[in-house]
């Protein structure tokens, strides 16, 4: 898998995540139904109906190297399924696909240059850790995120970010330089992002760039969940210097909408 930063996980590692963070959102989602403030429009069924269809989805682009294209991947279900039925079967078909044996092979993905299937151990790890969050945030529990999975995060999110330039209609901006600095118990990350009118890209750096025009910087977690919109820049992890804030956040939103 393409890991800017070198943050990347085992896939055990990424499975014993997905696993955790799967139990913890059934938990938080088996009460009674709520609206998730951190996913505008959605209600904690909703929240669920979404996480069983990417994981199926995913399970059969793991399986046969391509997306559905007529629906595939919902061949078994019965269209009785209730919310969280639909969950707990895309649960079981995601683990049965990420299989940690795996050979390694060419499949597909929307990213924009890594098309393996370490890319999909990768992405539902932090697919289900950021719904995971949702779910805890939307019935009152304060969430408790690995450091090392929310510094890979980071740089995952941050990765999306060359899309920009790939995609028809993509909105790109000659926005400049941004610098994003994580902080971990053992250290520091940083990233160098560059907006022009062509493309977003985005590069592992040694120290904050003196030319950002915005530098942003927070614990690994905070940072994971800013970069996710799951917080903003008012939490006092969060630091910030320079200027368009909001300018940087919509372009991010092309990431991860």
């Amino acid at each position: 898998m393409r890991s800017v930063a070198g943050t990347e996980l085992s896939r055990t590692q990424y499975l014993q995540h997905i696993a955790s963070d799967y139990n913890l959102m059934v938990t938080a989602l088996a009460g009674p139904v709520v609206p998730v403030p951190t996913c505008p429009g959605w209600d904690t069924n909703e929240l669920a109906h979404h996480m069983g269809m990417v994981y199926l989805h995913q399970a059969f682009v793991i399986e046969h190297g391509e997306r559905p294209e007529a629906k595939e991947h919902r061949k078994h279900l019965t269209g009785s399924e209730t919310d969280m039925e639909l969950l707990a079967a895309g649960h079981l078909a995601i683990t049965g696909a990420l299989d940690p044996e795996r050979a390694e092979r060419k499949t597909w993905s929307w990213h924009h240059n890594d098309f393996s299937v370490d890319f999909w151990f990768r992405r539902m790890a932090h697919e289900t850790l950021i719904h995971r969050v949702d779910a805890q945030l939307a019935t009152g529990v304060i969430p408790e995120i690995s450091e090392l999975l929310a510094l890979d995060g980071v740089d995952e999110v941050l990765d999306f970010l060359p899309l920009l330039g790939s995609w028809d209609g993509a909105p790109n901006v000659a926005f400049g330089i941004v610098s994003i600095t994580a902080h971990t118990s053992t250290g520091q990350k940083h990233w160098t992002l560059e907006f022009t009118t062509e493309s977003a890209t985005v590069t592992a750096a040694n120290q904050v760039d003196p030319n950002a025009r915005l530098i942003i910087s927070g614990d690994a977690i905070a940072m994971d969940l800013y970069l996710w919109g799951r917080i903003d820049s008012a939490d006092p992890r969060i630091t910030l210097a320079g200027d368009d804030e909001a300018g940087f956040k919509q372009l991010m939103q092309v990431a991860v909408n």
